[in-house]
């Protein structure tokens, strides 16, 4: 059976997950507004974006072990990662208490990576640029970051009225705490890892 069709099907539907895990997030921040009854719903978010997360090794390694590696694949799958960081930090600024905090550190990733698909698309996505360790780093302490803020807010939304110093306390904003702290962090790497990129780029076209 030639199965050279599934890396490329199994990016396309992360693609799909990474918008619906915004819209989880949507969900989540209006039912927490409207008082709704604490369950494990609000772990739903967390968990499909963990997922979404986790699997991205799998088209990779699908497009390896089938030597179904494409071009559209390799356009395919960085699209995958942005769209799940950019719609997961974006719906997360939208949430009332979350909006000053969040709302810089996710315009400048979703910034930074609008920028560098746009200068790789004009430039005909040339392979000789790669994608740097750097910003490698950069997206999974971003995803990392995303994680810990959306474990946090659904232990606090589980856990409303935790004691100070109890354990869902301490899970609930530690979590949150190294998660915005996590997201800043790669907004920070976001920008340097732009300049690098717009600098090899200069170089490049001397």
């Amino acid at each position: 059976m030639n199965l050279k069709w599934l890396p490329n099907t199994v990016t396309i539907i992360r693609c799909v997950l990474a918008i619906y895990v915004g819209y989880l997030i949507l969900n989540m921040g209006a039912d927490l507004d409207d008082r709704r009854e604490p369950g494990l719903w609000l772990f739903v978010p967390f968990l499909v974006f963990s997922f979404v997360a986790a699997t991205d090794w799998l088209d990779g390694a699908l497009a390896r072990g089938l030597d179904a590696e494409s071009p559209l694949g390799a356009r395919l799958d960085p699209i995958a990662d942005k769209l799940l960081t950019g719609a997961s930090l974006l719906t997360l600024a939208h949430v009332d208490s979350w909006g000053l905090i969040l709302t810089p550190p996710a315009l400048a990733i979703v910034g930074r990576d609008l920028l560098i698909t746009a200068i790789r698309e004009a430039m005909g996505n040339p392979g000789n640029l790669k994608v740097s360790n750097s910003a490698k780093w950069k997206t999974a302490v971003a995803l990392i970051g995303i994680g810990l803020t959306l474990f946090g807010m659904a232990v606090s939304g589980y856990v409303p009225s935790s004691e100070e110093g109890s354990a869902a306390w301490l899970a609930s904003r530690g979590a949150l705490l190294a998660g915005i702290v996590a997201i800043w962090i790669a907004a920070i790497m976001s920008v340097l890892t732009a300049i690098d990129y717009v600098s090899a780029m200069t170089r490049q076209s001397r």
